[in-house]
């Protein structure tokens, strides 16, 4: 996020990303041995812990140029002689940008996924045999990490190419700059390496780009669903409404725009005065941005601009004008849609029209008096919950059209923190805890931190003092930060009568504004433009009411929101029906007249229930779970835990439970059929700035796997253990929270952390029983790949996005690879998806010997609108790393399924059980979902607190013609490979890797 400058010699308090903490048990949401973050910071709560949201859908940015290794492929595949890749770099030209090639027909890629290769380069960071954690995973007993024990089983070696980032200005690129530094080492290794995750970022010039002739249009189909024989099936209730289009009615759409168009909460009212005056009689739709829309053709508007010019008053009385142009844009026909679900239409040509005109006829109905925050909209509660930190928690719905084979409307409740409206000074001393009576520079430190991440960005209002004609107006500004106090901080005053004067702020309010600053030693507050010095004594400032804001929550806020907003499921029905009570959806007159016909009920939908698998989870050992959960007294592959240390960061022996956490640990290790013997080293007191030379030291012993106990008294601590121990020492560790070793290290807690331990060691926990296995798993040699792309908050568009792609490496579908890249800030597209699909490819055949016949891939954060784009960029890209390695004429039977949990379905059971979740299992593949393509919703996991959420599957490749159920099946089984807890997880363990892969990346650059 960029800052303003730094006035008055003030150093301002550094940006800090917060992350949630987490915990040695598992989390509510998603069940496992720690919390695990949202993908995408985000403020809005909504999730199976009350709805935690993870934001709005990402933007796409335009391709780029195609890699060395792409362009090598294009040749290729563009040559019928060549069988294989040839792995050599060519040298492109330094004065040409260079050419790609259209594919020819000697190279069979399936009709689906006809395009061209990718035009990108993006640095990539590559990591062998590893299984990934999340980057907010607090210290705690965590998982370890990129390159450093995932999967338990997977090759100890790993390699890590550090990415040399190379910004560019019109499009920011992140490339690759050649590197001869170590890989990182593996678990039998020592060797250290030298990050370059701090090197800066430099900006160059674009280069002109050569791009390939247009290629013949492609066709893009989801197939059908391949229909299995019918189940028993129980009915549950969901949250969605049935809605009925009475006439197939055709409404005019019109594009409007507003001079000036800021500021934007003016925009409703100015389009009201201006309906009333233009167009009273007309019932009309409008978005609050620039869309229109009316039953009837509006008088005098054509595809030529009609202007009307209206005033109203502002905050003050004060008279604001406004320009107001219409402009005729078309007509959206309501028998698109009902031909859409009469025939099961595509998803990829959805009548997107249709359906945005009828969002925005449901929205209009209700919500005009809520405060809009993307797609949902809130109000204050009459006692809103406290936050911390400034904010308080407003509660509000969501609703949305869904069109399957019918029309339903999606209504969900939502949490959001919102500043709170009140005068800074009350913010500062109550919220924050600081003292108004001294400088900003001479209180506590996090405080003060906070203070300021707090009023970056925010709205302020101030009122105008003194005898002038603008006296007693407000003011609404945009605060930048805080400079020095009123009596220090200077500025040069404009004066009409004679020379610019220089002076204090404290003088200028003394005798300009008659006004005596209360507070003259606390820090002013820098206002407005950012190249203009606008300070305001923090006492004459107040908070501006509603600010939908998209920061990030810190910790404790967070902690708070999740505790408020995990309601158990009849709590939440209850709360939606409210809302559908208040919003009285069955007798909207306005529906109506937009021939829309929407029930008060919750609508009830058949539902299956899949049985457990079998796990095999020790020698000879068999347990199936109940209700997601299991418990096993060994391991299927224990690994020996010989030669370890032990670090406490700011803690001596009694303060991090030294002798009961080994006690524990090796006692709970022989239950387990794991060897854990006493460590060779242990050091106490550690600090932070002394960590290096400790591991180091370690190493000399010969110690290759550390337990470090982080008290809790230091931020950041754990991002600063895990850059040392993996980015300059190369050791494995395990992180415990102070909290968990001295309150609750318990035998359950440190099982929880030897099933980290074990898989970081390159153990097995636990796997299918052969029985369990589902058919499409046999009969070949089968890749499992998760992929996922993680995104900075949307305050952070400096910041790259981060993608990985998991891939298993054995027949128990338990070891995986991963890949990791960086590349442009907000790309959803994996732009490397080729090259990585390559390389995971060369690490199977010589894991196994052999190419997978089978590739099935669950890629997560992929949205509706971006179905075209991912079987365009990334299936395509699969198809073709797959002929770069195995040949021209090499195809294999691929699955693909995004994984989808950014939604707002709930499933309810009805009657006297509904303050229970459905059970694990439970999967709905009907009238909600998509009639013609495999689509489905399963809740795999049981969630501790809360409404489950449950995981959206929608296929967009099926070679194999998989029938639905053993589909169903094999994204349920493999919930259960997870290897940190032993719990059914909320979607399947390869993309569960995937996504903690790219949060932990995050923390390590």
């Amino acid at each position: 996020m960029a800052r303003g400058k730094n006035k008055g010699g003030k150093k301002e308090a550094p940006d800090s990303t917060k992350t949630p903490s987490s915990e040695s048990q598992p989390s509510e949401s998603q069940p496992s041995t720690s919390q695990i973050p949202t993908t995408e910071p985000t403020t809005t709560i909504e999730d199976d812990l009350g709805g935690l949201g993870l934001g709005e859908s990402r933007k796409r940015r335009p391709r780029k140029k195609p890699t060395e290794k792409q362009e090598s492929a294009q040749a290729e595949l563009s040559n019928p002689k060549l069988t294989q890749t040839d792995n050599s770099k060519a040298e492109v030209p330094k004065t040409e940008a260079p050419k790609t090639e259209a594919l020819k027909p000697e190279a069979p890629i399936p009709e689906a996924c006809k395009s061209e290769a990718p035009k990108s380069e993006e640095s990539k960071i590559e990591t062998r045999g590893s299984k990934p954690e999340s980057a907010a995973d607090k210290p705690q007993d965590d998982d370890d990490g990129l390159g450093l024990g995932l999967g338990g089983g997977g090759r100890k070696k790993t390699r890590s190419r550090k990415p040399k980032f190379t910004a560019v200005e019109t499009d920011i690129k992140y490339s690759k700059a050649p590197s001869s530094e170590p890989a990182i080492p593996g678990p039998s290794q020592s060797k250290p390496i030298t990050s370059t995750a701090s090197q800066p970022i430099q900006y160059v010039q674009n280069k002109p780009e050569v791009k390939a002739a247009p290629a013949a249009p492609v066709l893009y189909k989801i197939p059908d669903k391949i229909l299995s024989p019918p189940s028993r099936t129980v009915p549950i209730l969901t949250n969605y409404l049935a809605m009925k289009i009475t006439k197939p009615l055709k409404i005019y759409r019109y594009d409007v725009t507003f001079k000036p168009d800021k500021p934007k909460k003016f925009i409703a009212q100015v389009f009201k005065l201006v309906k009333s005056k233009e167009f009273p009689k007309e019932i009309l739709a409008f978005d609050q941005t620039k869309n229109c829309y009316s039953l009837t053709p509006l008088p005098k508007i054509t595809t030529e601009r009609y202007g009307v010019k209206v005033v109203i008053k502002d905050m003050n009385g004060k008279d604001m004008p406004f320009e107001v142009s219409f402009k005729a844009s078309g007509i959206v026909d309501y028998n698109n849609v009902l031909k859409h679900m009469a025939t099961g239409g595509s998803s990829l040509n959805a009548p997107t029209d249709t359906i945005q005109c009828i969002d925005i006829v449901l929205k209009q109905g209700t919500l005009e008096s809520y405060v809009k925050a993307g797609r949902q909209y809130f109000m204050r509660p009459a006692s809103p919950i406290d936050l911390g930190d400034g904010l308080e928690m407003w509660t509000g719905l969501f609703q949305s059209a869904i069109f399957t084979s019918k029309a339903f409307i999606n209504v969900d409740v939502a949490h959001k923190g919102f500043p709170k409206n009140q005068p800074m000074i009350d913010a500062f001393t109550r919220d924050f805890r600081l003292d108004p009576n001294r400088p900003m520079d001479r209180q506590p430190g996090r405080a003060v931190e906070a203070f300021n991440e707090f009023i970056r960005g925010l709205k302020v209002v101030s009122k105008i003092l003194g005898t002038g004609p603008s006296s007693g107006q407000l003011r609404e500004h945009i605060c930048n930060g805080v400079v020095d106090p009123p009596s220090r901080q200077t500025f040069t005053l404009e004066n009409d009568k004679g020379p610019p004067v220089r002076m204090t702020v404290y003088e200028y309010f003394m005798k300009e504004k008659k006004y005596r600053i209360k507070y003259p030693d606390l820090n002013c507050l820098w206002v407005g433009p950012k190249d203009k010095n606008i300070y305001l004594p923090m006492e004459l400032v107040e908070v501006a009411y509603g600010q939908a804001r998209n920061k990030q929550l810190n910790d404790r806020q967070l902690s708070t929101m999740v505790r408020e907003a995990a309601t158990p499921p009849d709590v939440r029905k209850r709360k939606i029906e409210e809302v559908i009570q208040k919003m009285n959806y069955s007798k909207n007159q306005f529906f109506k007249t937009y021939g829309l016909e929407i029930a008060n009920e919750f609508y009830q939908v058949e539902a299956k229930i899949l049985e457990a698998p079998t796990l095999e989870v020790g020698p000879r050992q068999f347990t199936v779970p109940k209700k997601g959960v299991w418990q096993a007294n060994c391991l299927l592959k224990p690994e020996a835990l010989n030669s370890w240390g032990f670090i406490a960061i700011e803690l001596d022996p009694r303060g991090c439970n030294y002798e009961d956490i080994v006690s524990k640990l090796m006692n709970t290790g022989r239950q387990m059929g794991m060897n854990v013997t006493q460590p060779k080293m242990a050091c106490f007191n550690i600090r932070i700035n002394d960590l290096h030379k400790s591991m180091l030291h370690a190493l000399e012993k010969q110690v290759n796997f550390l337990v470090v106990v982080v008290s809790g008294r230091g931020r950041d601590y754990y991002h600063k253990l895990k850059q040392i121990a993996e980015l300059k020492v190369g050791i494995l560790t395990q992180c415990i929270k102070e909290d968990t070793a001295t309150r609750r290290m318990n035998p359950q807690t440190a099982r929880n952390i030897l099933l980290k331990v074990n898989s970081k060691l390159m153990g097995i926990n636990q796997a299918l029983e052969n029985r369990s296995i589902p058919q499409c798993l046999k009969g070949g040699a089968v890749m499992i790949v998760g992929a996922d792309v993680t995104h900075p908050s949307p305050d952070q568009s400096n910041i790259p996005s981060i993608a990985a792609v998991t891939a298993s490496m054995d027949t128990k579908c338990y070891i995986y690879n991963i890949e990791l890249s960086i590349q442009t800030p907000k790309k959803e597209m994996i732009v490397q998806f080729e090259d990585i699909m390559v390389d995971h490819f060369h690490a199977f055949k010589k894991s196994q010997g052999i190419l997978p016949k089978k590739v099935f891939v669950f890629r997560d954060g992929v949205s509706e609108g971006q179905f075209a784009e991912v079987m365009k960029s990334e299936l395509t890209g699969l198809h073709r790393a797959y002929q770069r390695v195995a040949g021209l004429n090499a195809k294999p039977e691929v699955l693909f399924i995004l994984v989808q949990k950014r939604h707002h379905t709930r499933f309810f059971l009805p009657g006297n059980n509904a303050r229970f979740n459905v059970d694990p299992g439970t999967v709905v593949d009907r009238d909600i979902v998509h009639p013609r393509e495999l689509d489905f919703y399963l809740v795999s996991h049981q969630a501790i607190k809360g409404t489950a959420r449950p995981t959206r599957y929608h296929a967009v490749c099926n070679d194999g013609r998989i029938p639905e159920n053993e589909v169903e099946h094999l994204a349920y089984y493999l919930c259960h490979l997870y290897a940190r807890c032993m719990r059914a997880v909320s979607y399947p363990a390869p993309t569960y890797y995937a996504h903690l892969a790219c949060l932990r990346a995050r923390s390590l650059t």
